[in-house]
C-alpha cells in the first residue's frame, strides 16, 4: 500500500481517510478518534503533517475554524468546513482561487431548474467561501441506510432522475467551459500513472490505455451542462425536490460523462457493501431512463463507464481502507476490457 493506515504524533494517532499522489509524495487528509480532520503528506516513508488547525498555503483556514468545524482538508488546496449555526458550509481555497470558485457556482444555472443547488452568500479575498445549505440526505446515506425501505430508495433516485432529465431538456447553449473527451482521457491515463505508480500490473495498464483510446472513437459534438464529478454524495433528497452541491468544476461536456460516472459509483458502492444488488439495480435503471430518454448513446456511455471504473479504482488505491477492494476492482475490470 502506497500510504500507511495511519500515523503518530504528540496529538495522537490519526488514521489516514484519503490520500492523493502529488508532484512532492502524497497529500494526506487524517482523521483522529475524537473526529478532528487534518492535512499532511506522506513524502519517502516520512511523515509531514500540516500544525493543527493551520495551512500555510490556505491563509483563511485559521479563521475560518471559528465559525465551522473541518469535514474535509486537502493539504494546500481545498478545506470544508459546516458552519456552527448549520447555516452552510465554508470551502476555504487558495486566495487566487475564490474568484472562480464564487464564479463556477454562479454560473450553474443550468442546473436549477432541475435541482436545488447552494447560494455564494458570503466571499473575501482571502480565500473563503460560505455557500448556503442544501436540506436532505445524500443519495449514498440513503443508499446505505437500512432502515429505509428500497421503495423509499427508489423514489429518491427517481427524484434525482427528474432533475437531471430537465437538464439534459434545456435548450443548447455555448456558454461555460468545454470539457471534451479528449480532456476525459488525460485524465484517465494520469490516474493510470498513479495507479502503475503504486503496483497495479503492466495488464491493468493496458485496459487504461485502452479505456483512453474508446474515449477518443465516435465522440460526440453535442455538449450539455455537466457536473464533471456526479456521483451519489453529491446529490441530497429531502422527500420531495433534489439537491445538487459541489458545482465548483462545473462545465459542459457529452451527456455520457455525468451519467456513466453516476452508474459506476453505484456500482463501485455495491462493491463496497454500501448498497444492496435490489438498490443498486434501481439505481442503474434510474440512470438507464435517463439516458435513453435524452437519447444518449448507449457506445458513449460504455465508453465513459469503462473509463469511470479504472478511474475509480485508481483513486481508492489510495485509500487505506478500501485499498483491497480497488485492487480487486481493478484486475477485475481489467479482464473485462481484453480485446
Amino acid at each position: 500500500m502506497p500510504v500507511p493506515r495511519e500515523v503518530r504524533d504528540a496529538f495522537g494517532t490519526w488514521t489516514v481517510r484519503r490520500a492523493w499522489p502529488s508532484s512532492r509524495g502524497y497529500d494526506l487528509e487524517l482523521e483522529h478518534a475524537d473526529g478532528r480532520i487534518r492535512a499532511g503528506r506522506w513524502r519517502d516513508g516520512q511523515q509531514e503533517l500540516s500544525p493543527v488547525g493551520r495551512d500555510r498555503h490556505l491563509p483563511a483556514r485559521a479563521e475560518a475554524a471559528a465559525a465551522g468545524t473541518v469535514i474535509s482538508w486537502r493539504r494546500g488546496r481545498r478545506a470544508v468546513l459546516r458552519t456552527h449555526d448549520d447555516s452552510g458550509y465554508l470551502k476555504v481555497v487558495r486566495p487566487e482561487a475564490v474568484a472562480s470558485l464564487a464564479r463556477a457556482h454562479a454560473d450553474a444555472g443550468s442546473f436549477r431548474g432541475g435541482f436545488v443547488t447552494p447560494e455564494v452568500t458570503v466571499r473575501d479575498a482571502a480565500g473563503c467561501v460560505h455557500l448556503s445549505r442544501i436540506s436532505g440526505r445524500t443519495l449514498h446515506d440513503l443508499g446505505a441506510d437500512a432502515r429505509l425501505t428500497d421503495d423509499d430508495v427508489c423514489a429518491a433516485w427517481s427524484g434525482w432522475a427528474r432533475g437531471w432529465g430537465e437538464v439534459l431538456a434545456m435548450p443548447p447553449g455555448g456558454e461555460g467551459a468545454v470539457h471534451t473527451p479528449d480532456d476525459e482521457a488525460a485524465v484517465l491515463l494520469r490516474w493510470r500513472d498513479h495507479a502503475v505508480a503504486a503496483g497495479s500490473r503492466a495488464a491493468t495498464a493496458a485496459a487504461f490505455d485502452r479505456a483512453a483510446q474508446a474515449l477518443l472513437v465516435d465522440a460526440g459534438g453535442h455538449f450539455v451542462p455537466a457536473h464533471r464529478d456526479l456521483h451519489d454524495k453529491q446529490v441530497l433528497w429531502d422527500g420531495r425536490r433534489a439537491g445538487l452541491i459541489d458545482l465548483d468544476t462545473a462545465a459542459r461536456a457529452e451527456p455520457a460523462l455525468d451519467l456513466a460516472n453516476l452508474r459506476a459509483h453505484v456500482a463501485w458502492r455495491h462493491a463496497q457493501g454500501r448498497m444492496s444488488a435490489s438498490r443498486a439495480e434501481a439505481a442503474r435503471s434510474a440512470v438507464d431512463r435517463v439516458a435513453s430518454r435524452a437519447g444518449v448513446d448507449p457506445r458513449r456511455m460504455n465508453a465513459y463507464e469503462t473509463s469511470s471504473r479504472l478511474r475509480l479504482g485508481a483513486v481508492y488505491l489510495f485509500r487505506p481502507a478500501w485499498h483491497a477492494t480497488a485492487r480487486r476492482w481493478l484486475a477485475l475490470h481489467a479482464g473485462q476490457t481484453r480485446r
